[in-house]
């Protein structure tokens, strides 16, 4: 399978990469709940196509999204323009609903690159930003996040160069379990430039399926009963990290493309726990360009797995939305 099928979904995934930080996509139709997230990821051994050596990952990450401001007010007019009971109460129900929240995660990661003079790489990831979410009056919510992150060696932290990004966007709500949601985000890191563009949503199938789906890099089948919920999809990722390289700083460039199947349990409204299997059809390290050294590494495929315990307080915004509306 050749690099130029992914070539723009791994540049974008770059994009998504950070958006995740701050916007998270499991999170996006929930918009956004106030939690603390910990999470453990392992990317089992896969060898260099073209070079001795084999590539693997264990990282551990802990992140929050907390409020900082939230404003919340509904009104009751009786509006008879329409006699259907449905655009009655929505017609008759006016909201004016704000949030801003903010956003921290830390992350450290160890790497293993076996063809590198220094195999083992410790990485060391931070992030910190805002999300706003705003009610329109067309019942549509307008999100946007602002966000500055630093990943880098343990050897280049002396020398570390923050990264920006930035999204915005607009939620469609179309019912209890349906929605979709549109817009771009922007990042800036070590002189890339790289704007994408993001369409999703949430489509209900019958009463416990339902298809998810960010385009252009992830969907999901999701099953639902009682407190269980199990997903299969597939899902492209990556991460850019500073890097000493022959003594000099450059970028650590990784993408992958994965099949995954991911189970999810409701212990309480407050604890939710997930575990993940999946296996990267996709893979490939990737340097800044040079002019002395290689700089474009293939992967074979391999396998990965992921556990995360969340811990929710309080209710979405979208979720007190919808219990006026509906």
């Amino acid at each position: 399978m050749s690099f130029k099928f992914f070539k723009i979904p791994a540049l974008i995934c770059f994009a998504f990469s950070f958006k995740a930080q701050t916007f998270d996509i499991e999170q996006i139709n929930q918009l956004i709940r106030p939690r603390i997230k910990v999470d453990s990821k392992y990317t089992f051994d896969s060898n260099f196509k073209d070079t001795l050596g084999k590539y693997n990952a264990l990282e551990n990450t802990i992140g929050f999204t907390f409020p900082i401001k939230r404003t919340f007010k509904t009104e009751i007019k009786l509006n008879l323009s329409s006699l259907k009971l449905k655009d009655i109460v929505k017609n008759s129900v006016s909201i004016k609903a704000d949030e801003i929240l903010g956003t921290l995660k830390i992350a450290q990661k160890q790497t293993s690159l076996g063809f590198d003079s220094l195999p083992k790489k410790n990485l060391y990831y931070a992030n910190a930003g805002i999300i706003g979410l705003h009610l329109t009056k067309k019942y549509r919510i307008l999100f946007y996040s602002a966000n500055v992150t630093i990943h880098e060696q343990d050897k280049t932290l002396a020398k570390l160069m923050p990264r920006f990004s930035g999204v915005i966007g607009q939620y469609h709500i179309r019912g209890l379990r349906k929605g979709y949601y549109y817009g771009a985000t922007i990042i800036y890191s070590d002189g890339l430039l790289l704007p994408s563009p993001f369409f999703g949503g949430t489509i209900p199938l019958n009463k416990n399926f339902s298809f998810n789906y960010t385009l252009p890099v992830a969907l999901n089948i999701q099953y639902s009963k009682d407190k269980s919920y199990l997903l299969i999809g597939a899902k492209a990722d990556g991460y850019r990290a500073g890097v000493m390289m022959h003594g000099k700083r450059t970028n650590l460039n990784y993408t992958n493309a994965a099949a995954y199947i991911n189970f999810r349990y409701r212990f309480s409204k407050l604890f939710h726990a997930q575990a993940e299997c999946g296996y990267n059809f996709y893979q490939r390290v990737q340097y800044d360009k040079t002019n002395t050294y290689p700089y474009k590494y293939p992967l074979n495929t391999g396998f990965y797995v992921n556990a995360s315990l969340n811990i929710y307080f309080g209710k979405s915004l979208l979720e007190k939305i919808v219990e006026e509306l509906f």
